[in-house]
């Protein structure tokens, strides 16, 4: 019995590296990004002078700073201009949602940020998972953001 759960663990083992391979990112180009976005769809972004990506998403321009942070982690930022919300709809949001926060900038606009970090590394496929989920939250956002009148 024991040399056939040995047999099993050691199939299983042997196979691992062949199913859970995954390309690790410890740093980060506006280029490969741009790559990964276009594999979720997100096309026709852009590179500004800082490295930085702009993409749309649910039609709207989405800044990922990137280059901002030599490319070791990111950020996503959305900012909505003309709404109603306030410091109580700011809080209600980050007390009911995870994933992507929401502040007020200077301007009293509301901003839906989220952030990732490479340090450790991480795998391409937590990377698309992270730009896939701010991207519904992003749609959420834009779903529950208070209008003016």
């Amino acid at each position: 019995m024991r040399q056939l759960l040995s047999r099993i663990v050691l199939a299983l083992v042997v196979a691992l590296p062949a199913t859970a391979s995954s390309e690790t990112i410890t740093r980060l180009t506006g280029e490969q990004l741009l790559a990964i976005l276009g594999d979720l769809g997100y096309t026709g972004g852009e590179i500004d002078e800082d490295g930085d990506v702009i993409v749309r998403m649910s039609g709207y321009r989405v800044l990922l700073l990137l280059g901002s942070f030599k490319g070791e982690s990111l950020m996503a930022r959305f900012a909505a201009a003309g709404t109603a919300a306030d410091c109580a709809w700011a809080n209600d949001w980050n007390r009911e949602m995870r994933l992507a926060r929401v502040y007020l900038d200077a301007e009293g606009d509301p901003v839906l940020e989220a952030e990732i970090a490479f340090e450790g590394g991480i795998e391409r496929a937590n990377l698309a998972h992270f730009l896939t989920a701010y991207g519904r939250m992003l749609e959420l956002f834009l779903l529950r953001v208070p209008r003016k009148g």
